[in-house]
């Protein structure tokens, strides 16, 4: 067993070193006025789109005022400049896991209730020292905010996050030229929870495809456009945080969103907008929406509402990005640029 851990551990520091090789290729140092970006195109795959989306609304705020800084998007080396650094880091993980999910042990026991009366999540954090000492920790969720926020403890990391809503697409709402009934994207199609609703949707069936490693943004957002109805399942039994990263972009792109019910939905801005059931109703409900396709998307579609709800959620991410800029730049007046990170 000893001997097994280690060959693992030098397998792990090989594919570090092969990873951080090809990431110093893919580096990019941008100027942007007198700040400087640090990032990585080639950023983790599966988080990628929404990586570079917060990269550009960074972007764009210092193109709309400027500020001598320099922002590193990630661990990533920092390259030569001299300017005061701030680190940001990216928080993508499920905090809401039922007792006995994945690297729970530790985690403290909520305010957040399980399904049916039967106890508490925990609040499970990963990579707490890194994301602590940032200067900055991003997160796509609301709910992970108000979770770890109820849950007590978290003190040192919630005065340093920013909630920003993954609006990774451009709205098209249109019903044309949806050939694509309906789909999933499990990288684990054939296997537990999701392969069990796949296999009973076939049974019954109904005209679902799964794409797998579909993360190129222009790619996905032109699948979508295509596509009727979107069905989202949670991965495991323990990890309930709703998949935010998938459901959003999708409803931007005109999909209806099927989605397995999570907690603290109702945190949610755009909540009403999706389909929402318990997994054992799953099968039933995706049938239920692709005959009545046409009144369900009007009611969801047509709603004057959803454009309204999707600006302010855009307008948040903005005012998240300026709010943090200032303050930064508040901190270096007051205690001028040593009041930055060290290198």
């Amino acid at each position: 067993m000893v001997m097994l851990s280690g060959m693992l551990q030098t397998l792990k520091r090989l594919w570090f070193a092969r990873r951080d090789a090809r990431d110093v290729r893919a580096f990019v140092h941008e100027r942007v006025g007198p700040a400087v970006l640090t990032y990585n195109p080639r950023h983790t795959v599966y988080v990628r789109a929404y990586y570079c989306y917060c990269v550009a609304l960074f972007r764009n705020t210092l193109q709309r005022r400027p500020q001598a800084v320099h922002l590193v998007f990630g661990d990533y080396p920092l390259g030569d400049c001299a300017l005061p650094l701030r680190r940001i880091a990216f928080q993508i993980e499920h905090t809401l896991v039922k007792p006995g999910g994945g690297d729970s042990d530790g985690a403290p026991v909520s305010a957040t209730p399980l399904p049916h009366g039967e106890g508490r999540y925990l609040a499970r954090l990963l990579h707490r020292p890194a994301l602590v000492a940032a200067d900055l920790v991003l997160d796509y969720s609301h709910a992970n905010f108000l979770h770890l926020r109820d849950a007590g403890g978290f003190d040192d990391l919630l005065t340093h996050i920013a909630v920003i809503a993954p609006l990774l697409h451009e709205h098209c709402f249109t019903r044309d030229g949806r050939d694509q009934s309906s789909l999933t994207l499990f990288s684990d199609a054939g296997e537990g929870r999701r392969g069990r609703f796949l296999a009973a949707a076939r049974a019954r069936g109904l005209p679902i495809d799964n794409l797998k490693r579909c993360f190129d943004s222009d790619a996905l957002q032109a699948q979508y456009r295509r596509t009727r109805v979107l069905v989202n399942v949670h991965r495991s039994d323990h990890n309930d945080t709703i998949e935010e990263l998938r459901i959003l972009p999708a409803l931007q792109s005109g999909v209806i969103v099927v989605s397995e019910d999570g907690p603290l939905r109702h945190t949610l801005p755009y909540a009403r907008f999706i389909v929402w059931t318990h997994y054992d109703m799953l099968v039933e409900q995706v049938a239920s929406v692709l005959r009545d396709y046409d009144i369900w998307h009007a009611r969801l579609f047509g709603d004057p509402e959803l454009p309204q709800v999707l600006a302010c959620m855009a307008a948040a991410n903005r005012a998240a990005i300026d709010a943090t800029l200032e303050r930064w730049a508040d901190a270096e007046n007051v205690d001028g640029p040593a009041n930055g990170k060290t290198r």
